[in-house]
Protein backbone atom coordinates (compact mmCIF):
# COMPACT_ATOMS: atom_id res chain seq x y z
CA UNK A 1 0.00 0.00 0.00
CA UNK A 2 2.79 2.43 0.90
CA UNK A 3 4.54 1.66 -2.38
CA UNK A 4 1.47 2.65 -4.39
CA UNK A 5 0.79 5.75 -2.31
CA UNK A 6 4.27 6.94 -3.28
CA UNK A 7 2.94 7.06 -6.83
CA UNK A 8 -0.11 9.16 -5.97
CA UNK A 9 -0.79 11.91 -8.51
CA UNK A 10 -1.31 15.00 -6.34
CA UNK A 11 -2.55 17.09 -9.27
CA UNK A 12 -5.63 14.86 -9.25
CA UNK A 13 -5.86 14.00 -5.55
CA UNK A 14 -5.49 17.49 -4.05
CA UNK A 15 -8.16 19.31 -6.14
CA UNK A 16 -10.51 16.39 -5.52
CA UNK A 17 -9.94 16.54 -1.75
CA UNK A 18 -10.27 20.35 -1.56
CA UNK A 19 -13.50 20.33 -3.59
CA UNK A 20 -14.87 17.60 -1.30
CA UNK A 21 -14.17 19.64 1.84
CA UNK A 22 -15.60 22.80 0.26
CA UNK A 23 -18.71 20.77 -0.51
CA UNK A 24 -19.19 19.84 3.17
CA UNK A 25 -18.90 23.51 4.20
CA UNK A 26 -21.30 24.71 1.51
CA UNK A 27 -23.90 22.01 2.23
CA UNK A 28 -23.87 23.03 5.90
CA UNK A 29 -24.18 26.71 5.02
CA UNK A 30 -26.83 26.18 2.32
CA UNK A 31 -29.14 24.39 4.75
CA UNK A 32 -29.07 27.05 7.49
CA UNK A 33 -32.35 28.98 7.70
CA UNK A 34 -33.62 27.06 4.68
CA UNK A 35 -36.22 24.88 6.44
CA UNK A 36 -33.64 22.10 6.62
CA UNK A 37 -31.57 20.64 9.47
CA UNK A 38 -28.06 22.07 8.96
CA UNK A 39 -26.25 19.86 11.48
CA UNK A 40 -27.95 16.75 10.12
CA UNK A 41 -27.13 17.78 6.54
CA UNK A 42 -23.52 18.51 7.56
CA UNK A 43 -23.15 15.11 9.24
CA UNK A 44 -24.76 13.27 6.34
CA UNK A 45 -22.56 14.98 3.76
CA UNK A 46 -19.47 14.27 5.89
CA UNK A 47 -20.46 10.59 5.89
CA UNK A 48 -20.91 10.69 2.12
CA UNK A 49 -17.44 12.21 1.75
CA UNK A 50 -15.93 9.55 4.01
CA UNK A 51 -17.64 6.79 2.00
CA UNK A 52 -16.58 8.45 -1.25
CA UNK A 53 -12.96 8.67 -0.14
CA UNK A 54 -13.10 5.01 0.93
CA UNK A 55 -14.48 4.11 -2.51
CA UNK A 56 -11.68 6.12 -4.14
CA UNK A 57 -9.09 4.33 -2.01
CA UNK A 58 -10.58 0.97 -2.97
CA UNK A 59 -10.52 1.68 -6.71
CA UNK A 60 -7.03 3.14 -6.33
CA UNK A 61 -5.80 -0.18 -4.90
CA UNK A 62 -7.90 -2.60 -6.97
CA UNK A 63 -6.36 -4.73 -9.70
CA UNK A 64 -7.37 -2.99 -12.93
CA UNK A 65 -7.70 -6.29 -14.78
CA UNK A 66 -10.70 -7.06 -12.58
CA UNK A 67 -12.45 -3.80 -13.45
CA UNK A 68 -11.75 -4.30 -17.13
CA UNK A 69 -12.90 -7.93 -17.18
CA UNK A 70 -15.88 -8.57 -19.44
CA UNK A 71 -17.61 -10.55 -16.70
CA UNK A 72 -17.41 -7.65 -14.28
CA UNK A 73 -18.52 -5.15 -16.93
CA UNK A 74 -21.54 -7.26 -17.91
CA UNK A 75 -22.54 -7.67 -14.27
CA UNK A 76 -22.11 -3.93 -13.67
CA UNK A 77 -24.32 -3.06 -16.64
CA UNK A 78 -27.02 -5.55 -15.62
CA UNK A 79 -27.07 -4.26 -12.04
CA UNK A 80 -27.18 -0.68 -13.30
CA UNK A 81 -30.09 -1.43 -15.63
CA UNK A 82 -31.96 -3.22 -12.83
CA UNK A 83 -31.51 -0.26 -10.48
CA UNK A 84 -32.73 2.13 -13.18
CA UNK A 85 -35.86 0.02 -13.68
CA UNK A 86 -36.54 0.11 -9.93
CA UNK A 87 -36.04 3.87 -9.92
CA UNK A 88 -38.45 4.28 -12.85
CA UNK A 89 -41.09 2.26 -11.02
CA UNK A 90 -40.62 4.24 -7.79
CA UNK A 91 -42.87 7.26 -7.06
CA UNK A 92 -41.98 10.46 -8.91
CA UNK A 93 -40.14 13.27 -7.11
CA UNK A 94 -40.69 16.80 -8.46
CA UNK A 95 -42.29 15.40 -11.60
CA UNK A 96 -39.58 12.89 -12.49
CA UNK A 97 -38.59 9.36 -11.54
CA UNK A 98 -35.01 8.35 -10.85
CA UNK A 99 -34.57 7.84 -7.11
CA UNK A 100 -34.76 4.74 -4.92
CA UNK A 101 -35.72 5.49 -1.32
CA UNK A 102 -33.42 3.70 1.14
CA UNK A 103 -34.66 5.27 4.36
CA UNK A 104 -32.42 8.15 5.43
CA UNK A 105 -30.78 8.30 1.99
CA UNK A 106 -31.88 7.98 -1.62
CA UNK A 107 -30.00 6.26 -4.41
CA UNK A 108 -29.89 7.83 -7.88
CA UNK A 109 -28.82 5.00 -10.22
CA UNK A 110 -28.27 7.30 -13.21
CA UNK A 111 -25.08 8.54 -11.49
CA UNK A 112 -23.78 4.97 -11.49
CA UNK A 113 -24.93 4.55 -15.10
CA UNK A 114 -22.68 7.37 -16.33
CA UNK A 115 -19.56 5.79 -14.79
CA UNK A 116 -20.58 2.29 -15.89
CA UNK A 117 -21.01 3.41 -19.52
CA UNK A 118 -17.60 5.11 -19.50
CA UNK A 119 -15.96 1.90 -18.24
CA UNK A 120 -17.94 -0.23 -20.68
CA UNK A 121 -17.15 1.77 -23.81
CA UNK A 122 -13.54 2.39 -22.78
CA UNK A 123 -13.08 -1.36 -22.84
CA UNK A 124 -14.95 -2.20 -26.04
CA UNK A 125 -13.79 0.83 -28.04
CA UNK A 126 -10.21 -0.08 -27.18
CA UNK A 127 -10.86 -3.67 -28.32
CA UNK A 128 -12.69 -2.68 -31.52
CA UNK A 129 -11.90 0.93 -32.33
CA UNK A 130 -13.35 3.10 -35.05
CA UNK A 131 -11.49 2.19 -38.25
CA UNK A 132 -9.96 5.11 -40.19
CA UNK A 133 -12.05 6.19 -43.16
CA UNK A 134 -15.14 4.30 -41.99
CA UNK A 135 -18.40 6.00 -41.11
CA UNK A 136 -21.08 4.95 -38.61
CA UNK A 137 -22.36 2.16 -40.86
CA UNK A 138 -18.82 0.82 -41.28
CA UNK A 139 -18.29 0.95 -37.53
CA UNK A 140 -21.50 -1.02 -36.88
CA UNK A 141 -20.59 -3.57 -39.57
CA UNK A 142 -17.16 -3.98 -37.99
CA UNK A 143 -18.72 -4.60 -34.57
CA UNK A 144 -21.23 -7.02 -36.10
CA UNK A 145 -18.49 -9.01 -37.83
CA UNK A 146 -16.60 -9.19 -34.53
CA UNK A 147 -19.69 -10.33 -32.64
CA UNK A 148 -19.71 -7.10 -30.61
CA UNK A 149 -23.01 -5.69 -31.87
CA UNK A 150 -25.07 -7.39 -29.10
CA UNK A 151 -22.81 -5.54 -26.64
CA UNK A 152 -24.73 -2.37 -27.54
CA UNK A 153 -28.08 -3.71 -26.29
CA UNK A 154 -27.55 -2.91 -22.60
CA UNK A 155 -26.11 0.58 -23.21
CA UNK A 156 -29.09 1.48 -25.43
CA UNK A 157 -31.49 0.04 -22.85
CA UNK A 158 -29.87 2.22 -20.15
CA UNK A 159 -30.14 5.32 -22.34
CA UNK A 160 -33.77 4.51 -23.19
CA UNK A 161 -34.85 4.16 -19.57
CA UNK A 162 -33.01 7.38 -18.68
CA UNK A 163 -35.10 9.09 -21.36
CA UNK A 164 -38.28 7.51 -19.97
CA UNK A 165 -37.74 8.85 -16.44
CA UNK A 166 -37.51 11.61 -17.88
CA UNK A 167 -33.99 12.76 -17.02
CA UNK A 168 -33.02 14.89 -19.99
CA UNK A 169 -30.08 16.55 -18.24
CA UNK A 170 -28.25 13.34 -17.41
CA UNK A 171 -29.19 11.85 -20.78
CA UNK A 172 -27.65 14.84 -22.55
CA UNK A 173 -24.50 14.61 -20.40
CA UNK A 174 -24.15 10.88 -21.05
CA UNK A 175 -24.58 11.23 -24.81
CA UNK A 176 -22.09 14.11 -24.92
CA UNK A 177 -19.50 12.08 -22.97
CA UNK A 178 -19.96 9.04 -25.22
CA UNK A 179 -19.56 11.27 -28.27
CA UNK A 180 -16.27 12.59 -26.84
CA UNK A 181 -15.08 9.03 -26.31
CA UNK A 182 -16.01 8.09 -29.87
CA UNK A 183 -14.04 11.06 -31.18
CA UNK A 184 -11.06 10.07 -29.03
CA UNK A 185 -11.26 6.47 -30.28
CA UNK A 186 -10.53 7.57 -33.84
CA UNK A 187 -13.89 8.48 -35.40
CA UNK A 188 -13.80 11.17 -38.06
CA UNK A 189 -15.02 14.52 -36.78
CA UNK A 190 -17.47 14.92 -39.67
CA UNK A 191 -19.32 11.80 -38.53
CA UNK A 192 -20.37 13.61 -35.38
CA UNK A 193 -20.35 17.23 -36.55
CA UNK A 194 -23.93 16.91 -37.86
CA UNK A 195 -25.29 16.09 -34.40
CA UNK A 196 -23.26 18.85 -32.76
CA UNK A 197 -24.54 21.45 -35.24
CA UNK A 198 -28.10 20.13 -34.90
CA UNK A 199 -27.98 20.48 -31.10
CA UNK A 200 -26.80 24.10 -31.19
CA UNK A 201 -29.37 24.97 -33.87
CA UNK A 202 -32.16 23.55 -31.72
CA UNK A 203 -30.85 25.47 -28.70
CA UNK A 204 -30.62 28.71 -30.70
CA UNK A 205 -34.15 28.40 -32.13
CA UNK A 206 -35.76 26.89 -29.02
CA UNK A 207 -37.94 29.99 -28.32
CA UNK A 208 -39.39 29.82 -31.83
CA UNK A 209 -39.98 26.07 -31.52
CA UNK A 210 -41.77 26.48 -28.17
CA UNK A 211 -43.94 29.29 -29.57
CA UNK A 212 -44.71 27.52 -32.88
CA UNK A 213 -46.00 24.37 -31.16
CA UNK A 214 -47.62 26.35 -28.29
CA UNK A 215 -45.89 24.25 -25.63
CA UNK A 216 -45.95 26.71 -22.72
CA UNK A 217 -48.97 24.99 -21.17
CA UNK A 218 -47.76 21.46 -21.87
CA UNK A 219 -48.38 18.85 -19.21
CA UNK A 220 -44.99 17.25 -19.85
CA UNK A 221 -42.46 17.81 -17.07
CA UNK A 222 -39.52 17.96 -19.49
CA UNK A 223 -41.25 20.35 -21.93
CA UNK A 224 -42.31 22.66 -19.08
CA UNK A 225 -38.66 22.99 -18.06
CA UNK A 226 -37.75 23.93 -21.61
CA UNK A 227 -40.53 26.53 -21.83
CA UNK A 228 -39.55 27.98 -18.44
CA UNK A 229 -35.98 28.30 -19.71
CA UNK A 230 -37.15 30.15 -22.82
CA UNK A 231 -39.41 32.55 -20.89
CA UNK A 232 -38.97 32.36 -17.09
CA UNK A 233 -41.36 35.32 -16.62
CA UNK A 234 -44.32 33.57 -18.31
CA UNK A 235 -45.09 31.32 -15.34
CA UNK A 236 -43.16 32.74 -12.39
CA UNK A 237 -44.42 30.05 -10.02
CA UNK A 238 -42.81 27.30 -12.10
CA UNK A 239 -39.69 29.41 -12.75
CA UNK A 240 -39.09 30.59 -9.20
CA UNK A 241 -35.91 28.51 -8.82
CA UNK A 242 -34.25 30.28 -11.73
CA UNK A 243 -35.53 33.72 -10.72
CA UNK A 244 -34.32 33.37 -7.13
CA UNK A 245 -31.02 32.09 -8.49
CA UNK A 246 -30.68 35.36 -10.42
CA UNK A 247 -31.40 37.34 -7.27
CA UNK A 248 -28.91 35.33 -5.18
CA UNK A 249 -26.08 35.79 -7.69
CA UNK A 250 -26.82 39.50 -8.00
CA UNK A 251 -26.97 39.91 -4.21
CA UNK A 252 -23.62 38.15 -3.69
CA UNK A 253 -21.62 40.24 -6.10
CA UNK A 254 -17.85 39.83 -6.12
CA UNK A 255 -17.12 39.07 -2.45
CA UNK A 256 -20.47 37.81 -1.12
CA UNK A 257 -22.44 38.61 2.01
CA UNK A 258 -20.63 36.13 4.28
CA UNK A 259 -20.86 32.42 5.00
CA UNK A 260 -24.33 31.52 6.28
CA UNK A 261 -25.80 34.95 5.53
CA UNK A 262 -27.71 34.10 2.34
CA UNK A 263 -31.18 35.66 2.21
CA UNK A 264 -32.41 33.73 -0.82
CA UNK A 265 -31.72 30.09 0.11
CA UNK A 266 -35.07 29.64 1.94
CA UNK A 267 -36.74 30.30 -1.42
CA UNK A 268 -34.59 27.88 -3.41
CA UNK A 269 -36.17 24.39 -3.02
CA UNK A 270 -32.87 22.65 -3.90
CA UNK A 271 -30.49 25.07 -2.20
CA UNK A 272 -28.05 22.37 -1.09
CA UNK A 273 -28.02 20.34 -4.32
CA UNK A 274 -28.98 21.72 -7.74
CA UNK A 275 -28.61 25.40 -6.78
CA UNK A 276 -25.77 25.20 -4.29
CA UNK A 277 -23.57 27.31 -6.58
CA UNK A 278 -26.14 30.12 -6.45
CA UNK A 279 -26.02 30.04 -2.64
CA UNK A 280 -22.21 29.85 -2.71
CA UNK A 281 -22.07 32.90 -4.99
CA UNK A 282 -24.40 34.89 -2.73
CA UNK A 283 -22.48 34.05 0.44
CA UNK A 284 -18.86 33.99 -0.76
CA UNK A 285 -19.10 35.88 -4.02
CA UNK A 286 -17.87 35.28 -7.52
CA UNK A 287 -14.36 34.81 -6.10
CA UNK A 288 -15.34 31.42 -4.65
CA UNK A 289 -16.87 30.34 -7.96
CA UNK A 290 -13.59 31.19 -9.70
CA UNK A 291 -11.64 29.15 -7.11
CA UNK A 292 -13.97 26.17 -7.56
CA UNK A 293 -13.72 26.37 -11.35
CA UNK A 294 -9.91 26.64 -11.23
CA UNK A 295 -9.70 23.53 -9.02
CA UNK A 296 -12.06 21.69 -11.35
CA UNK A 297 -10.03 22.75 -14.40
CA UNK A 298 -6.80 21.57 -12.75
CA UNK A 299 -8.40 18.19 -12.08
CA UNK A 300 -9.85 17.90 -15.60
CA UNK A 301 -6.65 19.14 -17.24
CA UNK A 302 -4.57 16.62 -15.34
CA UNK A 303 -6.88 13.77 -16.40
CA UNK A 304 -6.47 14.80 -20.03
CA UNK A 305 -2.69 15.20 -19.65
CA UNK A 306 -2.28 11.75 -18.08
CA UNK A 307 -4.49 10.32 -20.82
CA UNK A 308 -2.29 11.86 -23.52
CA UNK A 309 0.84 10.35 -21.93
CA UNK A 310 -0.63 6.85 -21.65
CA UNK A 311 0.11 4.22 -24.31
CA UNK A 312 -2.97 2.16 -23.47
CA UNK A 313 -6.05 3.08 -25.52
CA UNK A 314 -8.27 1.81 -22.70
CA UNK A 315 -6.59 4.08 -20.16
CA UNK A 316 -6.83 7.06 -22.49
CA UNK A 317 -10.52 6.53 -23.21
CA UNK A 318 -11.44 6.14 -19.55
CA UNK A 319 -9.52 9.28 -18.54
CA UNK A 320 -10.98 11.29 -21.43
CA UNK A 321 -14.45 9.98 -20.56
CA UNK A 322 -14.13 10.99 -16.89
CA UNK A 323 -12.74 14.40 -17.87
CA UNK A 324 -15.64 14.86 -20.29
CA UNK A 325 -18.12 13.86 -17.60
CA UNK A 326 -16.77 16.43 -15.13
CA UNK A 327 -16.79 19.12 -17.84
CA UNK A 328 -20.36 18.41 -18.94
CA UNK A 329 -21.69 17.98 -15.39
CA UNK A 330 -20.22 21.32 -14.32
CA UNK A 331 -21.33 23.04 -17.53
CA UNK A 332 -24.95 21.83 -17.32
CA UNK A 333 -25.27 22.67 -13.60
CA UNK A 334 -23.81 26.17 -13.93
CA UNK A 335 -25.71 26.72 -17.17
CA UNK A 336 -28.98 26.03 -15.35
CA UNK A 337 -28.07 28.25 -12.40
CA UNK A 338 -27.15 31.14 -14.73
CA UNK A 339 -30.14 30.63 -17.04
CA UNK A 340 -27.91 29.73 -20.01
CA UNK A 341 -29.36 26.20 -20.18
CA UNK A 342 -32.66 24.64 -19.06
CA UNK A 343 -32.78 23.57 -15.39
CA UNK A 344 -32.17 19.84 -15.38
CA UNK A 345 -31.66 18.84 -11.75
CA UNK A 346 -28.00 17.99 -12.36
CA UNK A 347 -25.70 18.49 -9.35
CA UNK A 348 -22.30 20.17 -9.36
CA UNK A 349 -19.51 17.56 -8.95
CA UNK A 350 -18.14 17.18 -5.40
CA UNK A 351 -19.81 20.41 -4.15
CA UNK A 352 -23.54 19.64 -4.17
CA UNK A 353 -25.12 17.67 -1.37
CA UNK A 354 -26.07 14.06 -1.94
CA UNK A 355 -24.36 10.70 -1.84
CA UNK A 356 -24.96 8.97 -5.19
CA UNK A 357 -23.07 11.44 -7.34
CA UNK A 358 -20.26 11.97 -4.84
CA UNK A 359 -19.57 8.29 -4.12
CA UNK A 360 -19.65 7.13 -7.75
CA UNK A 361 -17.63 10.09 -9.00
CA UNK A 362 -15.11 9.55 -6.18
CA UNK A 363 -14.73 5.90 -7.15
CA UNK A 364 -14.05 7.02 -10.73
CA UNK A 365 -11.41 9.52 -9.53
CA UNK A 366 -9.77 6.75 -7.47
CA UNK A 367 -9.63 4.57 -10.57
CA UNK A 368 -8.07 7.46 -12.50
CA UNK A 369 -5.44 7.73 -9.74
CA UNK A 370 -4.87 3.99 -10.13
CA UNK A 371 -4.15 4.48 -13.84
CA UNK A 372 -1.97 7.54 -13.21
CA UNK A 373 0.11 5.62 -10.64
CA UNK A 374 1.11 2.92 -13.14
CA UNK A 375 4.09 4.70 -14.67
CA UNK A 376 4.75 7.33 -12.01
CA UNK A 377 8.09 6.93 -10.25
CA UNK A 378 7.76 6.59 -6.47
CA UNK A 379 9.35 9.13 -4.16
CA UNK A 380 12.41 8.03 -2.24
CA UNK A 381 11.64 7.25 1.40
CA UNK A 382 13.54 8.69 4.30
CA UNK A 383 16.73 6.59 4.79
CA UNK A 384 15.73 6.09 8.43
CA UNK A 385 12.27 4.73 7.51
CA UNK A 386 13.12 1.01 7.52
CA UNK A 387 9.49 -0.14 6.99
CA UNK A 388 9.05 1.99 3.87
CA UNK A 389 12.37 0.89 2.39
CA UNK A 390 11.57 -2.78 2.97
CA UNK A 391 8.15 -2.43 1.29
CA UNK A 392 9.55 -0.58 -1.71
CA UNK A 393 12.03 -3.43 -2.31
CA UNK A 394 9.18 -5.90 -2.89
Amino acid sequence: MFKKLQRLDYWIAVPFAVLSLLGIVMVFSATQNAYLAPLYSFAKQAVFVAVGWAAALFTFKVNRRVIRGEGFLSMLMIVTFGLLVLARLAPAINGAHGWINLGPVTLQPVELAKIALILYFAHYLSRRHWLPGKGISGFLRSWNQSGYLPKLVLPFAILAITLAMPDMGNLFITLAVLMMMLLASGVRLKDNIFWVVLFFLILAFLPQIISFFDLKESGSYAIRRLSNFVDPWYNMDQSRQLLYSYYAISHGGLFGVGLGNSLLKPYLPESNTDFIMAVATEELGAILVVVVLVLMLILIGRLVYVGIKRNSQYDRLFLYGLAGLLIMQSFVNLGGVLGLLPITGVVFPFISGGGSSFVFFSAAVGYALNIAATDKKPARPNPQDDAARRELKH
